[in-house]
Protein backbone atom coordinates (compact mmCIF):
# COMPACT_ATOMS: atom_id res chain seq x y z
CA UNK A 1 0.00 0.00 0.00
CA UNK A 2 3.35 1.90 0.35
CA UNK A 3 4.06 1.41 -2.83
CA UNK A 4 0.51 2.75 -3.97
CA UNK A 5 1.47 5.58 -2.81
CA UNK A 6 4.50 6.52 -4.21
CA UNK A 7 2.53 5.78 -7.43
CA UNK A 8 0.50 8.35 -6.37
CA UNK A 9 3.17 10.97 -7.18
CA UNK A 10 3.06 10.75 -11.07
CA UNK A 11 -0.27 11.62 -11.51
CA UNK A 12 0.52 15.06 -9.58
CA UNK A 13 1.50 18.15 -11.28
CA UNK A 14 5.30 18.10 -12.37
CA UNK A 15 5.90 21.29 -10.02
CA UNK A 16 5.44 19.13 -7.15
CA UNK A 17 8.39 16.89 -8.11
CA UNK A 18 11.83 18.00 -6.94
CA UNK A 19 14.20 19.56 -9.84
CA UNK A 20 16.28 16.49 -10.25
CA UNK A 21 12.96 14.03 -11.09
CA UNK A 22 13.83 12.02 -8.41
CA UNK A 23 12.00 11.09 -5.34
CA UNK A 24 14.57 11.60 -3.18
CA UNK A 25 12.85 14.65 -1.98
CA UNK A 26 9.34 14.53 -0.87
CA UNK A 27 6.75 17.23 -1.66
CA UNK A 28 4.92 18.72 1.51
CA UNK A 29 1.73 17.62 0.09
CA UNK A 30 2.85 14.40 -0.76
CA UNK A 31 4.56 13.59 2.56
CA UNK A 32 1.10 14.17 4.14
CA UNK A 33 -0.76 11.81 2.16
CA UNK A 34 1.72 9.19 2.83
CA UNK A 35 1.79 9.25 6.28
CA UNK A 36 -1.55 9.34 6.90
CA UNK A 37 -1.95 6.64 4.83
CA UNK A 38 0.74 4.40 6.65
CA UNK A 39 -1.20 5.06 9.68
CA UNK A 40 -4.24 3.95 8.22
CA UNK A 41 -2.43 0.53 6.89
CA UNK A 42 -0.94 -0.14 10.60
CA UNK A 43 -4.18 0.37 12.42
CA UNK A 44 -6.18 -1.68 10.33
CA UNK A 45 -3.01 -4.46 10.69
CA UNK A 46 -3.07 -4.02 14.32
CA UNK A 47 -6.83 -4.35 14.23
CA UNK A 48 -6.85 -7.72 12.70
CA UNK A 49 -4.22 -8.75 14.39
CA UNK A 50 -6.16 -8.00 17.79
CA UNK A 51 -9.18 -9.46 16.37
CA UNK A 52 -7.56 -12.38 15.47
CA UNK A 53 -6.03 -12.78 18.84
CA UNK A 54 -9.02 -12.00 20.82
CA UNK A 55 -11.42 -14.13 18.03
CA UNK A 56 -13.25 -17.38 20.45
CA UNK A 57 -11.44 -20.49 19.13
CA UNK A 58 -15.08 -22.00 18.65
CA UNK A 59 -14.93 -19.88 15.16
CA UNK A 60 -11.78 -22.78 14.08
CA UNK A 61 -14.73 -25.56 13.89
CA UNK A 62 -17.90 -23.23 12.71
CA UNK A 63 -18.19 -20.31 9.99
CA UNK A 64 -20.92 -17.68 9.86
CA UNK A 65 -23.83 -18.32 7.15
CA UNK A 66 -23.24 -15.98 4.37
CA UNK A 67 -27.17 -15.62 3.64
CA UNK A 68 -28.39 -15.55 7.55
CA UNK A 69 -26.10 -14.00 9.80
CA UNK A 70 -27.82 -15.46 12.64
CA UNK A 71 -26.74 -19.33 11.99
CA UNK A 72 -23.54 -20.53 12.13
CA UNK A 73 -22.15 -23.96 9.80
CA UNK A 74 -20.00 -26.77 11.41
CA UNK A 75 -17.27 -27.54 9.12
CA UNK A 76 -17.08 -30.99 10.13
CA UNK A 77 -20.82 -32.34 10.21
CA UNK A 78 -22.33 -29.00 7.65
CA UNK A 79 -25.16 -28.33 10.46
CA UNK A 80 -26.49 -25.19 10.59
CA UNK A 81 -26.73 -23.70 14.09
CA UNK A 82 -28.71 -20.65 15.94
CA UNK A 83 -26.76 -18.05 17.19
CA UNK A 84 -29.59 -16.31 18.81
CA UNK A 85 -29.59 -13.33 17.15
CA UNK A 86 -28.04 -11.41 13.67
CA UNK A 87 -26.41 -8.38 15.52
CA UNK A 88 -23.02 -9.79 17.03
CA UNK A 89 -23.53 -7.93 20.20
CA UNK A 90 -26.64 -9.96 20.83
CA UNK A 91 -25.32 -13.18 19.79
CA UNK A 92 -24.17 -16.39 21.69
CA UNK A 93 -22.17 -19.39 21.00
CA UNK A 94 -23.51 -21.78 23.79
CA UNK A 95 -25.20 -24.19 20.89
CA UNK A 96 -21.88 -24.32 19.17
CA UNK A 97 -20.51 -25.41 22.39
CA UNK A 98 -23.28 -28.48 23.07
CA UNK A 99 -23.00 -29.96 19.20
CA UNK A 100 -19.05 -30.38 20.03
CA UNK A 101 -19.85 -31.77 23.28
CA UNK A 102 -22.57 -34.21 22.24
CA UNK A 103 -21.41 -35.15 18.64
CA UNK A 104 -17.60 -34.66 18.18
CA UNK A 105 -16.22 -35.31 21.16
CA UNK A 106 -12.39 -35.63 19.93
CA UNK A 107 -12.98 -31.87 18.35
CA UNK A 108 -14.69 -30.59 21.79
CA UNK A 109 -11.11 -32.03 22.88
CA UNK A 110 -9.08 -29.80 21.20
CA UNK A 111 -11.20 -26.90 21.51
CA UNK A 112 -11.12 -27.30 25.29
CA UNK A 113 -7.23 -27.27 24.99
CA UNK A 114 -7.48 -23.72 22.91
CA UNK A 115 -9.62 -22.32 25.40
CA UNK A 116 -6.74 -23.51 27.83
CA UNK A 117 -3.97 -21.87 26.46
CA UNK A 118 -5.59 -18.91 25.47
CA UNK A 119 -6.82 -18.28 28.98
CA UNK A 120 -2.86 -18.56 30.01
CA UNK A 121 -2.04 -16.22 27.40
CA UNK A 122 -4.25 -13.97 28.80
CA UNK A 123 -3.00 -14.51 32.40
CA UNK A 124 0.48 -13.83 31.45
CA UNK A 125 -0.38 -10.81 29.67
CA UNK A 126 -2.04 -9.41 32.69
CA UNK A 127 0.65 -10.10 35.22
CA UNK A 128 3.47 -9.33 32.99
CA UNK A 129 1.09 -5.78 32.68
CA UNK A 130 1.02 -5.13 36.41
CA UNK A 131 4.64 -5.72 37.00
CA UNK A 132 4.51 -2.65 34.21
CA UNK A 133 2.71 -0.63 36.43
CA UNK A 134 4.36 -1.81 39.99
CA UNK A 135 7.60 -0.41 38.54
CA UNK A 136 6.22 2.70 37.17
CA UNK A 137 7.65 5.60 39.50
CA UNK A 138 4.23 6.67 41.27
CA UNK A 139 2.26 10.45 40.73
CA UNK A 140 3.22 12.64 43.83
CA UNK A 141 -0.36 14.85 43.94
CA UNK A 142 -0.77 17.50 46.17
CA UNK A 143 -3.67 17.58 48.08
CA UNK A 144 -5.38 20.80 47.42
CA UNK A 145 -6.00 23.11 50.36
CA UNK A 146 -10.03 21.85 51.25
CA UNK A 147 -8.39 18.21 51.25
CA UNK A 148 -5.62 19.27 53.39
CA UNK A 149 -8.24 20.72 55.57
CA UNK A 150 -10.45 17.91 55.92
CA UNK A 151 -7.24 15.31 56.89
CA UNK A 152 -6.39 18.03 59.28
CA UNK A 153 -10.05 18.52 60.98
CA UNK A 154 -10.13 15.32 62.49
CA UNK A 155 -10.83 14.98 66.38
CA UNK A 156 -7.80 13.77 68.44
CA UNK A 157 -8.29 10.31 70.30
CA UNK A 158 -8.95 11.96 73.20
CA UNK A 159 -12.06 13.59 72.30
CA UNK A 160 -13.25 10.45 69.74
CA UNK A 161 -12.96 8.43 73.05
CA UNK A 162 -15.54 11.14 74.56
CA UNK A 163 -18.13 11.34 71.99
CA UNK A 164 -18.11 7.41 72.17
CA UNK A 165 -18.88 7.14 75.69
CA UNK A 166 -21.71 9.74 75.03
CA UNK A 167 -23.00 7.57 72.05
CA UNK A 168 -22.58 4.53 74.96
CA UNK A 169 -24.47 6.37 77.70
CA UNK A 170 -27.37 7.32 74.93
CA UNK A 171 -27.47 3.47 74.44
CA UNK A 172 -27.48 3.03 77.85
CA UNK A 173 -30.13 5.77 79.81
CA UNK A 174 -32.77 5.24 76.47
CA UNK A 175 -32.54 1.65 76.30
CA UNK A 176 -31.72 1.93 72.95
CA UNK A 177 -30.43 -1.30 70.28
CA UNK A 178 -26.91 -1.35 69.44
CA UNK A 179 -28.16 -0.97 65.80
CA UNK A 180 -28.91 2.39 66.05
CA UNK A 181 -25.16 3.15 65.08
CA UNK A 182 -25.88 1.34 61.82
CA UNK A 183 -28.85 3.92 60.71
CA UNK A 184 -28.92 5.81 58.21
CA UNK A 185 -29.61 9.06 60.30
CA UNK A 186 -27.29 8.08 62.44
CA UNK A 187 -24.48 8.33 59.61
CA UNK A 188 -25.04 11.73 58.64
CA UNK A 189 -25.15 13.11 62.14
CA UNK A 190 -22.05 15.64 62.36
CA UNK A 191 -20.87 16.15 65.72
CA UNK A 192 -19.20 19.20 64.65
CA UNK A 193 -21.02 21.64 62.25
CA UNK A 194 -23.28 20.01 60.23
CA UNK A 195 -22.06 21.99 56.72
CA UNK A 196 -19.01 21.29 57.70
CA UNK A 197 -16.25 18.69 57.13
CA UNK A 198 -16.60 15.44 59.01
CA UNK A 199 -14.25 15.38 62.12
CA UNK A 200 -15.70 11.95 63.58
CA UNK A 201 -16.51 8.29 62.72
CA UNK A 202 -18.85 6.28 64.08
CA UNK A 203 -17.64 3.00 65.08
CA UNK A 204 -19.34 -0.22 64.33
CA UNK A 205 -22.09 -1.92 66.59
CA UNK A 206 -19.83 -4.86 67.36
CA UNK A 207 -17.30 -2.08 68.62
CA UNK A 208 -20.33 -0.80 71.55
CA UNK A 209 -21.43 -4.32 72.21
CA UNK A 210 -18.43 -6.07 72.66
CA UNK A 211 -16.12 -3.63 73.80
CA UNK A 212 -17.73 -0.34 75.77
CA UNK A 213 -20.49 -2.19 76.97
CA UNK A 214 -18.46 -4.49 79.04
CA UNK A 215 -15.94 -1.33 79.72
CA UNK A 216 -19.29 0.58 81.23
CA UNK A 217 -20.70 -1.97 83.01
CA UNK A 218 -17.07 -2.41 85.03
CA UNK A 219 -17.08 0.92 85.58
CA UNK A 220 -20.45 1.64 86.47
CA UNK A 221 -20.51 -1.77 89.14
CA UNK A 222 -17.26 -0.59 90.53
CA UNK A 223 -18.96 2.54 91.69
CA UNK A 224 -21.91 0.77 92.88
CA UNK A 225 -19.77 -1.47 95.00
CA UNK A 226 -18.77 1.83 96.67
CA UNK A 227 -21.95 3.18 97.44
CA UNK A 228 -23.04 -0.13 99.01
CA UNK A 229 -20.13 -0.51 100.47
CA UNK A 230 -20.77 2.95 102.92
CA UNK A 231 -24.39 2.04 103.22
CA UNK A 232 -25.16 0.90 106.55
CA UNK A 233 -28.25 -0.66 106.12
CA UNK A 234 -30.15 -1.99 102.45
CA UNK A 235 -33.68 -2.31 101.49
CA UNK A 236 -34.97 -3.80 98.15
CA UNK A 237 -38.10 -4.24 95.86
CA UNK A 238 -38.13 -7.45 93.84
CA UNK A 239 -40.98 -8.40 91.52
CA UNK A 240 -41.26 -11.14 88.78
CA UNK A 241 -42.03 -10.44 84.94
CA UNK A 242 -42.32 -11.99 81.68
CA UNK A 243 -41.11 -9.85 78.32
CA UNK A 244 -43.88 -8.85 75.67
CA UNK A 245 -43.08 -12.30 73.72
CA UNK A 246 -43.25 -14.28 76.43
CA UNK A 247 -39.59 -15.43 75.61
CA UNK A 248 -38.22 -15.25 79.03
CA UNK A 249 -39.06 -14.54 82.55
CA UNK A 250 -36.97 -12.06 84.71
CA UNK A 251 -36.54 -11.13 88.67
CA UNK A 252 -35.48 -7.34 89.35
CA UNK A 253 -33.91 -6.37 92.45
CA UNK A 254 -33.91 -3.14 93.32
CA UNK A 255 -31.74 -1.68 96.52
CA UNK A 256 -32.64 1.35 98.22
CA UNK A 257 -30.85 3.25 101.27
CA UNK A 258 -29.11 6.51 102.67
CA UNK A 259 -25.98 7.77 101.11
CA UNK A 260 -24.69 10.37 103.49
CA UNK A 261 -27.76 12.93 103.17
CA UNK A 262 -29.21 11.36 100.02
CA UNK A 263 -31.66 8.76 98.95
CA UNK A 264 -30.56 6.04 96.60
CA UNK A 265 -32.18 3.84 94.58
CA UNK A 266 -29.52 1.10 92.34
CA UNK A 267 -31.11 -1.47 90.25
CA UNK A 268 -28.69 -4.08 90.67
CA UNK A 269 -30.14 -7.04 88.69
CA UNK A 270 -32.34 -8.12 86.49
CA UNK A 271 -32.17 -11.56 86.41
CA UNK A 272 -33.22 -14.60 84.36
CA UNK A 273 -35.51 -16.96 85.42
CA UNK A 274 -34.92 -20.38 83.67
CA UNK A 275 -36.64 -22.46 85.77
CA UNK A 276 -40.43 -23.25 87.59
CA UNK A 277 -40.97 -20.05 89.86
CA UNK A 278 -41.11 -21.73 92.80
CA UNK A 279 -40.51 -20.45 96.29
CA UNK A 280 -37.10 -22.42 96.44
CA UNK A 281 -36.02 -21.30 93.13
CA UNK A 282 -37.21 -17.82 94.01
CA UNK A 283 -35.24 -17.46 97.55
CA UNK A 284 -32.30 -19.20 95.45
CA UNK A 285 -31.86 -16.19 92.93
CA UNK A 286 -32.38 -13.51 95.67
CA UNK A 287 -29.83 -15.12 97.78
CA UNK A 288 -27.81 -15.31 94.58
CA UNK A 289 -28.29 -11.62 93.66
CA UNK A 290 -27.82 -10.38 97.54
CA UNK A 291 -24.18 -12.48 97.55
CA UNK A 292 -23.02 -11.40 94.05
CA UNK A 293 -23.21 -7.74 95.73
CA UNK A 294 -21.54 -8.44 99.27
CA UNK A 295 -24.67 -7.17 101.27
CA UNK A 296 -25.74 -10.16 103.17
CA UNK A 297 -25.06 -8.19 106.49
CA UNK A 298 -27.17 -5.30 105.62
CA UNK A 299 -30.31 -6.53 104.50
CA UNK A 300 -32.76 -4.66 106.32
CA UNK A 301 -36.64 -4.52 104.88
CA UNK A 302 -37.44 -6.81 101.25
CA UNK A 303 -40.53 -5.49 99.33
CA UNK A 304 -42.38 -7.63 97.19
CA UNK A 305 -45.88 -8.21 95.68
CA UNK A 306 -48.56 -11.07 97.29
CA UNK A 307 -48.15 -13.92 94.78
CA UNK A 308 -47.90 -16.96 97.30
CA UNK A 309 -44.44 -18.08 95.61
CA UNK A 310 -42.70 -14.50 96.40
CA UNK A 311 -43.98 -15.07 99.91
CA UNK A 312 -42.21 -18.13 100.01
CA UNK A 313 -39.42 -17.12 98.84
CA UNK A 314 -38.99 -13.90 101.15
CA UNK A 315 -39.59 -16.83 104.10
CA UNK A 316 -37.33 -19.48 102.66
CA UNK A 317 -34.47 -16.75 101.84
CA UNK A 318 -35.37 -15.41 105.34
CA UNK A 319 -35.76 -11.28 105.05
CA UNK A 320 -38.09 -9.80 106.61
CA UNK A 321 -40.72 -8.76 103.77
CA UNK A 322 -43.47 -6.44 103.72
CA UNK A 323 -46.47 -6.93 100.66
CA UNK A 324 -46.77 -4.18 98.31
CA UNK A 325 -49.39 -1.76 99.36
CA UNK A 326 -50.24 -0.45 95.94
CA UNK A 327 -51.29 -4.29 94.73
CA UNK A 328 -53.17 -4.82 97.73
CA UNK A 329 -55.11 -1.75 97.49
CA UNK A 330 -55.78 -2.76 93.71
CA UNK A 331 -57.00 -6.18 94.77
CA UNK A 332 -59.20 -4.50 97.69
CA UNK A 333 -61.33 -2.67 94.42
CA UNK A 334 -61.91 -5.98 92.37
CA UNK A 335 -62.78 -7.70 95.70
CA UNK A 336 -65.53 -4.88 95.95
CA UNK A 337 -65.89 -3.29 92.60
CA UNK A 338 -68.63 -5.72 91.08
CA UNK A 339 -70.35 -6.29 94.37
CA UNK A 340 -73.37 -4.01 93.79
CA UNK A 341 -74.96 -5.56 90.56
CA UNK A 342 -76.04 -1.70 89.33
CA UNK A 343 -72.51 -0.62 89.51
CA UNK A 344 -71.44 -3.72 87.84
CA UNK A 345 -74.04 -2.87 84.85
CA UNK A 346 -72.71 0.75 84.66
CA UNK A 347 -69.30 -0.57 84.24
CA UNK A 348 -70.35 -2.80 81.16
CA UNK A 349 -72.55 -0.77 79.54
CA UNK A 350 -69.32 2.29 79.80
CA UNK A 351 -66.98 -0.23 77.98
CA UNK A 352 -69.42 -1.06 75.72
CA UNK A 353 -69.32 2.88 74.61
CA UNK A 354 -65.49 3.15 74.90
CA UNK A 355 -64.94 0.18 72.65
CA UNK A 356 -67.39 1.38 69.80
CA UNK A 357 -65.07 4.32 69.34
CA UNK A 358 -62.13 2.30 70.04
CA UNK A 359 -62.67 0.31 67.13
CA UNK A 360 -63.94 3.46 64.18
CA UNK A 361 -62.07 6.09 63.35
CA UNK A 362 -65.30 7.50 61.68
CA UNK A 363 -67.17 7.45 65.29
CA UNK A 364 -63.92 9.61 66.61
CA UNK A 365 -64.42 11.89 64.40
CA UNK A 366 -68.05 12.30 64.82
CA UNK A 367 -67.73 12.83 68.43
CA UNK A 368 -65.08 15.29 67.74
CA UNK A 369 -67.16 17.41 66.40
CA UNK A 370 -69.87 17.30 69.05
CA UNK A 371 -67.36 17.49 71.72
CA UNK A 372 -66.72 21.04 69.98
CA UNK A 373 -70.67 22.02 69.62
CA UNK A 374 -71.17 20.89 73.31
CA UNK A 375 -67.70 23.46 74.08
CA UNK A 376 -66.40 20.92 76.09
CA UNK A 377 -62.41 19.02 75.57
CA UNK A 378 -61.89 17.07 72.94
CA UNK A 379 -60.50 14.31 75.12
CA UNK A 380 -59.74 10.85 73.82
CA UNK A 381 -61.92 8.21 75.73
CA UNK A 382 -60.31 5.47 78.48
CA UNK A 383 -60.56 1.86 77.71
CA UNK A 384 -59.96 0.05 80.96
CA UNK A 385 -57.64 -2.53 81.51
CA UNK A 386 -57.93 -5.60 84.21
CA UNK A 387 -54.45 -5.54 84.72
CA UNK A 388 -53.64 -1.93 84.68
CA UNK A 389 -54.46 -0.12 87.79
CA UNK A 390 -57.18 2.78 88.14
CA UNK A 391 -57.71 2.32 84.39
CA UNK A 392 -61.48 1.60 85.45
CA UNK A 393 -62.07 4.54 87.87
CA UNK A 394 -59.93 6.36 84.99
CA UNK A 395 -62.62 5.55 81.85
CA UNK A 396 -65.80 6.42 83.92
CA UNK A 397 -64.13 9.98 85.28
CA UNK A 398 -63.34 10.38 81.75
CA UNK A 399 -67.25 9.45 80.17
CA UNK A 400 -68.88 11.31 82.82
CA UNK A 401 -66.67 14.45 81.68
CA UNK A 402 -68.20 13.90 78.00
CA UNK A 403 -71.41 13.11 79.12
CA UNK A 404 -73.10 15.59 76.58
CA UNK A 405 -70.95 14.85 73.80
CA UNK A 406 -71.93 11.06 74.16
CA UNK A 407 -75.68 12.03 74.36
CA UNK A 408 -75.86 14.62 71.64
CA UNK A 409 -73.88 11.35 69.39
CA UNK A 410 -76.30 8.90 70.55
CA UNK A 411 -79.22 11.47 69.15
CA UNK A 412 -77.47 12.11 66.05
CA UNK A 413 -75.90 8.63 65.29
CA UNK A 414 -77.68 6.77 67.00
CA UNK A 415 -74.86 4.04 67.14
CA UNK A 416 -74.47 3.77 70.61
CA UNK A 417 -76.83 3.14 73.79
CA UNK A 418 -75.58 5.74 76.14
CA UNK A 419 -76.50 5.43 80.08
CA UNK A 420 -79.66 6.62 81.27
CA UNK A 421 -79.80 9.74 83.73
CA UNK A 422 -79.54 7.73 86.55
CA UNK A 423 -76.89 6.05 85.84
CA UNK A 424 -75.27 8.96 84.85
CA UNK A 425 -75.96 9.77 88.21
CA UNK A 426 -74.66 6.75 89.90
CA UNK A 427 -71.40 6.47 87.84
CA UNK A 428 -70.55 10.09 89.04
CA UNK A 429 -71.27 8.50 92.92
CA UNK A 430 -68.69 5.93 92.01
CA UNK A 431 -66.10 8.04 90.41
CA UNK A 432 -66.82 10.12 93.83
CA UNK A 433 -65.70 7.18 96.38
CA UNK A 434 -62.94 5.99 93.88
CA UNK A 435 -61.27 9.16 93.57
CA UNK A 436 -59.31 8.93 96.55
CA UNK A 437 -58.13 5.17 95.80
CA UNK A 438 -56.82 6.73 92.99
CA UNK A 439 -54.95 9.82 94.74
CA UNK A 440 -54.04 6.80 97.08
CA UNK A 441 -52.38 4.84 94.35
CA UNK A 442 -50.47 7.42 93.31
CA UNK A 443 -49.49 8.59 96.31
CA UNK A 444 -47.62 5.55 97.34
CA UNK A 445 -46.46 4.99 93.57
CA UNK A 446 -44.45 7.73 93.83
CA UNK A 447 -40.31 7.66 93.50
CA UNK A 448 -39.88 8.94 96.92
CA UNK A 449 -42.74 7.04 98.81
CA UNK A 450 -42.31 6.35 102.41
CA UNK A 451 -43.42 3.55 103.79
CA UNK A 452 -44.20 5.29 107.00
CA UNK A 453 -47.22 6.41 105.16
CA UNK A 454 -49.21 3.54 104.52
CA UNK A 455 -50.98 3.18 107.99
CA UNK A 456 -51.80 6.85 107.06
CA UNK A 457 -53.45 6.54 103.94
CA UNK A 458 -55.15 3.26 104.94
CA UNK A 459 -56.94 5.04 108.33
CA UNK A 460 -58.12 7.90 105.23
CA UNK A 461 -59.40 5.57 103.40
CA UNK A 462 -61.62 4.04 105.94
CA UNK A 463 -62.54 7.44 107.24
CA UNK A 464 -64.05 8.00 103.61
CA UNK A 465 -65.80 4.72 103.31
CA UNK A 466 -68.11 5.92 106.58
CA UNK A 467 -71.86 5.95 105.84
CA UNK A 468 -73.36 8.85 105.45
CA UNK A 469 -77.22 10.20 104.19
CA UNK A 470 -75.92 10.84 100.16
CA UNK A 471 -75.16 7.39 99.28
CA UNK A 472 -78.09 5.89 97.71
CA UNK A 473 -77.00 3.51 95.74
CA UNK A 474 -73.40 3.14 97.24
CA UNK A 475 -74.16 1.16 100.62
CA UNK A 476 -73.20 -2.12 99.79
CA UNK A 477 -69.98 -0.96 97.89
CA UNK A 478 -68.66 1.09 100.63
CA UNK A 479 -69.71 -1.94 102.66
CA UNK A 480 -67.63 -3.98 100.51
CA UNK A 481 -64.69 -1.80 100.57
CA UNK A 482 -64.68 -0.84 104.12
CA UNK A 483 -64.66 -4.94 104.31
CA UNK A 484 -61.79 -5.53 101.51
CA UNK A 485 -59.57 -3.06 103.08
CA UNK A 486 -59.78 -4.20 106.97
CA UNK A 487 -59.14 -7.85 105.92
CA UNK A 488 -56.18 -6.91 103.77
CA UNK A 489 -54.65 -4.67 105.44
CA UNK A 490 -55.30 -5.89 108.91
CA UNK A 491 -51.45 -6.69 109.08
CA UNK A 492 -49.95 -3.35 108.72
CA UNK A 493 -51.10 -2.70 112.63
CA UNK A 494 -48.66 -5.49 113.64
CA UNK A 495 -45.67 -5.31 110.80
CA UNK A 496 -42.28 -3.99 112.39
CA UNK A 497 -40.77 -2.13 109.82
CA UNK A 498 -44.12 -0.24 109.15
CA UNK A 499 -44.95 0.88 112.93
CA UNK A 500 -41.31 1.86 113.53
CA UNK A 501 -41.40 4.00 110.62
CA UNK A 502 -44.67 5.88 111.54
CA UNK A 503 -43.51 6.20 114.76
CA UNK A 504 -40.55 7.83 113.56
CA UNK A 505 -41.79 10.16 110.80
CA UNK A 506 -41.91 13.59 112.67
CA UNK A 507 -45.12 14.10 109.78
CA UNK A 508 -47.03 11.18 112.00
CA UNK A 509 -45.38 9.82 115.27
CA UNK A 510 -48.22 8.63 117.37
CA UNK A 511 -51.18 9.97 116.06
CA UNK A 512 -52.88 6.88 114.48
CA UNK A 513 -51.93 4.03 116.98
CA UNK A 514 -54.14 3.49 119.91
CA UNK A 515 -51.78 3.02 123.50
CA UNK A 516 -51.25 -0.83 123.30
CA UNK A 517 -49.84 -0.22 119.87
CA UNK A 518 -48.15 3.06 120.55
CA UNK A 519 -45.81 0.55 123.29
CA UNK A 520 -45.74 -2.01 120.27
CA UNK A 521 -43.98 0.32 118.34
CA UNK A 522 -41.69 2.23 121.23
CA UNK A 523 -41.01 -1.95 121.91
CA UNK A 524 -39.59 -2.53 118.44
CA UNK A 525 -37.93 0.33 118.09
CA UNK A 526 -36.08 0.03 121.79
CA UNK A 527 -35.77 -3.93 119.84
CA UNK A 528 -33.63 -2.65 117.26
CA UNK A 529 -31.37 -0.46 119.07
CA UNK A 530 -30.44 -3.26 121.31
CA UNK A 531 -30.01 -5.48 118.36
CA UNK A 532 -27.43 -3.05 116.94
CA UNK A 533 -25.08 -2.78 120.16
CA UNK A 534 -22.05 -4.97 119.37
CA UNK A 535 -19.82 -5.96 122.28
CA UNK A 536 -16.33 -7.54 120.43
CA UNK A 537 -14.82 -10.49 121.27
CA UNK A 538 -12.07 -8.83 123.76
CA UNK A 539 -14.36 -7.50 126.06
CA UNK A 540 -14.20 -4.10 124.31
CA UNK A 541 -16.84 -1.38 125.70
CA UNK A 542 -20.09 -1.22 124.07
CA UNK A 543 -21.13 1.26 121.80
CA UNK A 544 -22.63 4.26 123.20
CA UNK A 545 -26.05 5.55 122.99
CA UNK A 546 -24.97 8.21 120.55
CA UNK A 547 -24.16 5.72 118.01
CA UNK A 548 -27.20 3.81 118.81
CA UNK A 549 -29.27 6.55 117.90
CA UNK A 550 -27.74 7.44 114.69
CA UNK A 551 -28.02 3.93 113.77
CA UNK A 552 -31.53 4.12 114.62
CA UNK A 553 -31.66 7.25 112.55
CA UNK A 554 -30.12 5.47 109.52
CA UNK A 555 -32.58 2.51 110.33
CA UNK A 556 -35.47 4.74 110.09
CA UNK A 557 -34.38 6.73 106.74
CA UNK A 558 -33.88 3.30 105.09
CA UNK A 559 -37.38 1.85 106.33
CA UNK A 560 -38.93 5.38 104.51
CA UNK A 561 -36.46 4.63 101.67
CA UNK A 562 -38.86 1.18 100.58
CA UNK A 563 -40.86 2.23 97.59
CA UNK A 564 -44.29 1.16 98.23
CA UNK A 565 -44.83 -0.41 95.10
CA UNK A 566 -42.04 -3.22 93.58
CA UNK A 567 -39.76 -2.73 90.84
CA UNK A 568 -41.08 -3.11 87.39
CA UNK A 569 -44.64 -2.36 87.86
Amino acid sequence: MLTNDWRLAAHLPNSTVGQSGSHTQLPVALSFVSINCLRFTLRISFSENYSLMSQNPIWDFFVKGQQDASKATCTTCGKDYSLGSDKPKLQTVTGLKSHLAKHHKDINAAYQKRVGERIKENAAKKLKLDESVAVSEPKMVQPSIPQFKERKAVYPDDVVQRIDKVIMDMIIVDMLPYSVVEGEAFKRLNFADPNGPRRFEAKSEKYYRTKLMPATYDKVAKQVNELLRDAQWISFTTDAWSNATKSCSLLSFTAHFVHGSVRRKVILGAMVLEEDHTGAYLASKLKEAITRWGIESKIHVGLRDNAANMVAAMRIAAVVDVGCVAHTLQLVLHDALFMQSSVESVVKKTRKIVSHFKHSEQACRHLAECQKSCDIPEHKLIQDVETRWNSTYLMLQRVCEQRKALNLYSVERGSITTLTNPEWELAERVVLLLKPFYEATLEICSDDACISIVIPLIAMLTGKLQSTTEDHGLLQMKAALRDALGRRFAYIRESPPMIAATMLDPRFKDVYFNGQEKEAAKEEILNFLRSTVTVDDSDTPTETGVCAADRATSSSSSDNAVTSSTAGQ
